[in-house]
């Protein structure tokens, strides 16, 4: 890799440490997911991409393919969970319209040292498997993932791309985003990669962060990070939001709540007459 390129990849992984800071899910003090931490610039353009820690031991493999089954089983068997799948839940309806070709779990950060990254991944493991179609794809990324995490990931079926693409990632298919507890700023590059009609907004499913909590922190604070996220804030007036995890949904654990709380579904119903730059416009305004 090019002095260049390695500055590149240096630099991506400082801008996605925003994802970091939010919750310090990494260590042992379980925060909420709202803190308001200023976004720092995201890569414009992908660029090249290689795990943070490059020693791949065989056995922490092992141990870290174990750990993640295990919270697989414990997703599996949860409150939660046991939600989502109800057969005539409007969630599983829409799901069935959109039927997703991917799923794409963003900003995980470290499941070999947190428990609540874990749970994530175990989330995203079960909704590709009971809920997507059965020739779904699946990929994760994290700027933080070790190379022991990047192989982990694959021995669970998810692809690791090499590039860093801040999030602007366009949906060429129908594709469920996971982006468990990220900045607003992260949410709004991936809306913006995909802005340019309602049919190609369409196609994307966002599980993450509550837009319409965004909003309001917006009008709470005029010069906060969600204030700066504007796809974001147009999204809210016309996204069907779906909140998981309410009272008597999470498990009584610590870990299990930090994973999963403040977390909706967001889907993009909206008409082809829509003028997604006039809402854009509107709300700058």
């Amino acid at each position: 890799m090019s002095a260049a390129a390695a500055v590149a990849v240096a630099t991506a992984a400082s801008d996605w440490t925003i994802v970091r800071r939010r919750g310090r899910r990494r260590g042992d003090d379980p925060r909420p997911a709202s803190q308001p931490d200023a976004p720092t610039p995201l890569p414009v353009i992908p660029i090249p991409w290689s795990p943070s820690d490059s020693s791949l031991d065989p056995a922490r493999v092992s141990r870290l393919v174990a750990r993640a089954h295990a919270a697989i089983s414990r997703v599996a068997a949860s409150r939660l969970y046991r939600s989502l799948l109800l057969q005539a839940s409007s969630l599983r309806r829409r799901l069935g319209l959109l039927a997703p070709a991917r799923l794409s779990l963003l900003g995980v950060g470290s499941f070999e040292s947190s428990p609540a990254a874990r749970l994530q991944l175990a989330l995203a493991a079960l909704l590709r498997r009971d809920l997507l179609p059965e020739a779904a794809s699946a990929d994760l990324f994290d700027p933080v993932l070790s190379a022991v995490e990047c192989a982990a990931a694959a021995a669970l079926g998810f692809s690791v791309p090499s590039l860093d693409d801040g999030c602007r990632r366009r949906a060429e298919e129908p594709t469920l985003f996971y982006m468990p507890h990220c900045e607003a700023s992260l949410y709004d590059a991936l809306l913006a990669a995909n802005w340019d009609s309602p049919a190609q907004l369409r196609r994307v499913c966002v599980l993450g962060n509550s837009f319409r909590r965004y909003a309001l922190q917006a009008e709470e604070n005029r010069s906060g990070p969600a204030a700066r996220a504007p796809h974001v804030l147009a999204a809210e007036r016309f996204a069907r939001e779906e909140r998981i995890g309410d009272t008597g949904d999470l498990d009584d654990d610590d870990w299990f709540a930090h994973a999963f709380n403040e977390t909706s579904w967001h889907f993009f119903e909206l008409h082809d007459d829509v003028d997604l730059a006039a809402t854009i416009s509107v709300g700058r305004r």
